[in-house]
């Protein structure tokens, strides 16, 4: 009896009472296998079905054969499924097993569901985007047409509470799973950049060495690591009674199936896998786990429009997953190859996919039905905003919806098709029959593995090709080209799900293929930067780059399909060649004719030129020798924004009047507040409209800067300036000093002591809040004394500095009494 048993009485009458029901079952418990027949045969579906998603293909054909074996029925049945380009169904179909991509175009065509009672998602913790609209998209069914709609959530590791809240406080039963104990072995690396096939190997002397020899389950990141894995382990383990087998999710059905079935001359297993093989799939005979911790993630770049695969640390809760698989049968061991400290430092549960993926396709999905505002849709995991609209702005882009966010008549057709929006434009912008069958081949062979085995170049024009020659010669293809069958078969198989004719492909192939894709992709249309360099810049703004070693390299024009989304340039993957005639033909109408200026940071000289323009890629150019005025307006702000004001007729004179404002501006709360910085930002208001006549730098030099900084404030301010912060100070005798107003010490006035006699106390600035400060000199122009009290220093510090100065300066005044003492030259008068 399996752990789930005793809780379907409980499951079944739970969903008779209530819509929504969460089932949490640890692995093991028989929840993708033994309760889906328990509803079906002790549920009233009321002559409806079951629909039940699974995450992966692999999945859900091992789910159903196992369920119509079950049933001493061959699949098709009462036991059904669909994935992408198969299915086996009939009318006598009650129970549907299906990938979650399916249930949403199913909801675009029939979004009552007629004939369905119950959708189970199966292992909902993986989180999908399809998942998550899915759940999202059905609950909509259930609170507006539906009623009686009842959808089971399940999963061994996820947070049921914030699901139940979700979905509307829904029931939470928990269930236990039939496992073993697995005893966990931490065997971090010695050396932090030791090669993953290097851990692998010590891990692997581990668990050969293990008493209980079962097979062993090794968790890898990627499809890269699990062959150079297998190559080394080769190296050392050639002669056992092994067999290395892969498991990923480009393999074929029937070499997935493969690594999960007891192996037929009774060898050991050794299954490098990613995460594929964390959940839904039952491996029998696993025994040991060996786990890198690692997992490879497609993270989406709103920016660019375009994702890139990054190696990511799991969570704690796909760690718990994967070491699960060594106690399903018996007491296993998980080795673990990170150490014990770094595991509590692992988030609990992974991101949401929903949070790092290209939203395109949902976002068409979510219009289509009706949802347009990204705050009034029900997200279960909010995205990030910018990924919801950078996906809004590809769609329209496409002609997809319009600018009121209303899916068009073409969108409509694209969302039935069950590709990327991007794609699906490419099919539907076929003219000809011939098109259309070519922009199926180039569907499939974007959306599916490279069919070359040495897939170092990126020229999707020698797939192209490949896939005619081996469709028209399979014998002597497959040599000449490098081409993997496997996945040859399966890139015809989904051409032919679009299309029943083969293609007559001749020498139009290219101009045709360049014609569709572009239809896809406008924005990666990219032209070389300069000969030799291999770097592109693409029609969306973004850089790209190809190694010298590709075919493709140095391509004059190039359409990009497949590229690295990073910051600053990414590596091309897959790309087309494209003559610049044929992309004057086919994209004329997005042709651009604009004046462009720019100006040299060094030498200040500016340059302009007529282009013609795609995006960001100019055509061509032609130089302008005449700078309109309003052109040099736009240079110089540019230039004053990057070296000041500076760059201007900017003489001393500017400079202490803007000293002065600047400090006014400190005391006096109604004074304008200037500084270098506030004249920059508001240069469009006092500097850029008086400049209409100058259209050179040395025009410019001529304009009188002063005049426009004083006119930048007004009359009544200026007189105040003038009265509170002045440019002189004026000695008893009337004798003209500058005043310098320095923003650490204040505004200063230097003179010799002898020319203020008579001023007995410190003028004050800034109306009456700020004293004058004095820096007294000697007769030789010499500092002496600084006060900004003048009134304690006459009846203090001065003797002192008298006494001092007296046997230095015998022949100047340093009189006993300085207050009755009259402002003049220092020296004595004759008697």
């Amino acid at each position: 009896m399996l752990p789930i048993s005793p809780f379907i009485p409980e499951i079944i009458q739970g969903l008779k009472q209530h819509t929504n029901l969460v089932l949490q079952a640890e692995p093991g418990a028989g929840k993708s296998t033994a309760l889906p027949l328990a509803l079906l045969q002790q549920l009233d579906l009321k002559g409806k079905k079951i629909l039940l998603l699974e995450p992966r293909r692999v999945a859900v054909k091992a789910i159903s054969f196992y369920l119509a074996k079950q049933l001493g029925e061959p699949v098709g049945k009462q036991i059904g499924y669909q994935i992408k380009n198969e299915k086996k169904r009939s009318s006598e179909t009650k129970l549907e097993i299906v990938t979650e991509g399916i249930l949403t175009r199913r909801l675009q065509a029939d979004p009552e569901l007629h004939d369905v009672a119950l959708v189970i998602f199966d292992e909902f913790h993986e989180r999908s985007v399809y998942s998550d609209l899915s759940l999202m998209l059905c609950m909509e069914v259930q609170e507006t047409l539906r009623e009686d709609l009842k959808l089971l959530v399940m999963s061994a590791t996820m947070n049921t509470q914030m699901l139940s809240n979700y979905m509307g406080h829904a029931e939470v039963i928990e269930c236990p799973g039939r496992s073993y104990p697995v005893t966990i072995n931490y065997q971090a690396p010695k050396h932090p950049n030791l090669p993953i096939e290097q851990q692998l190997l010590s891990a692997l002397r581990t668990a050969l060495g293990l008493e209980k020899a079962g097979d062993i389950l090794i968790f890898l990141p990627g499809q890269a690591e699990i062959k150079r894995c297998i190559a080394r382990v080769k190296e050392h383990y050639a002669h056992a009674e092994i067999v290395l087998l892969p498991l990923y999710g480009g393999l074929s059905l029937t070499d997935q199936e493969r690594a999960l079935e007891r192996d037929q001359a009774g060898r050991r297993k050794i299954i490098f896998a990613t995460n594929i093989a964390e959940t839904s799939l039952t491996i029998e005979g696993v025994t040991c786990v060996i786990d890198s911790g690692l997992e490879r993630q497609m993270l989406y770049d709103a920016a660019s429009g375009m994702s890139r695969l990054e190696t990511k640390t799991i969570s704690k809760a796909s760690a718990q997953q994967r070491s699960g698989r060594a106690g399903r049968t018996q007491a296993g061991t998980c080795i673990r190859l990170w150490s014990e400290a770094k595991h509590h430092s692992l988030s609990d549960y992974q991101i949401e996919e929903i949070c790092v993926s290209d939203l395109c396709s949902s976002v068409l999905e979510l219009f289509s039905w009706g949802c347009v505002e990204y705050q009034n849709i029900s997200w279960l995991t909010p995205p990030p905003e910018a990924h919801f609209n950078a996906a809004k702005k590809v769609l329209r882009d496409l002609n997809l919806i319009d600018t009121d966010n209303r899916v068009t008549e073409l969108g409509k057709l694209a969302v039935a098709l069950p590709v990327h929006p991007r794609i699906a434009h490419m099919l539907l912008a076929c003219e000809s029959v011939e098109e259309q069958l070519l922009a199926c081949d180039l569907a499939a062979l974007i959306s599916e593995q490279d069919i070359l085995f040495q897939n170092k170049d990126c020229d999707l024009d020698k797939r192209l090709i490949a896939l005619k020659d081996y469709r028209e010669n399979s014998t002597n293809t497959r040599k000449f080209h490098g081409l993997n069958q496997t996945r040859a078969k399966q890139v015809i198989s989904s051409a032919k799900s679009l299309h029943k004719l083969l293609p007559k492909l001749g020498d139009q192939l290219k101009p045709w293929a360049a014609k569709l894709l572009l239809s896809a992709f406008p924005d990666r249309l990219a032209k070389l930067r300069s000969n030799g360099s291999g770097r592109y810049l693409m029609a969306n703004g973004k850089g790209a780059f190809l190694f010298e070693e590709d075919p493709l390299f140095d391509s004059p024009w190039l359409i990009i399909i497949d590229c690295d989304a990073q910051r600053k340039e990414g590596r091309i993957y897959s790309a087309l060649s494209i003559s610049q005639d044929d992309v004057i033909n086919l994209l004329g109408d997005q042709v651009i004719e604009e004046d462009h200026f720019d100006i040299d940071l060094k030498t200040h000289h500016i340059s302009g030129s007529r282009q013609k323009r795609i995006g960001a890629i100019a055509l061509a150019s032609q130089a302008i020798t005449d700078i309109p005025a309003d052109a040099f307006s736009r240079c110089l702000k540019q230039l004053i924004e990057k070296q000041g004001l500076k760059v201007l007729n900017w003489s001393q004179a500017c400079e202490e009047w803007l000293a002065r404002a600047t400090w006014l501006g400190q005391y006096l709360a109604d004074f304008p507040v200037l500084t270098k910085q506030s004249l920059i930002e508001d240069m469009e208001s006092w500097l850029l409209p008086y400049l209409s006549d100058a259209r050179s730098m040395k025009a410019l030099k001529e304009i009188d800067i002063l005049k426009l900084l004083m006119s930048s404030i007004d009359w009544n301010d200026q007189q105040r300036l003038n009265k509170e912060a002045p440019t002189h100070y004026v000695t008893p005798n009337d004798k003209k000093v500058p005043i310098r107003y320095d923003s650490d010490q204040g505004p200063t006035v230097s003179v010799i002591l002898q020319e203020v006699f008579g001023e007995l106390t410190s003028p004050k600035l800034a109306a009456n809040k700020i004293p004058l400060r004095f820096e007294l000199l000697s007769p030789a122009r010499r500092p002496i004394q600084t006060t900004s009290d003048l009134a304690n220093f006459w009846n203090s510090s001065y003797f002192e500095v008298a006494k001092d100065m007296k046997g230095k300066y015998p022949k100047h005044r340093w009189p006993d009494k300085p207050l009755e003492e009259k402002a003049g030259r220092s020296i004595k008068r004759k008697s």
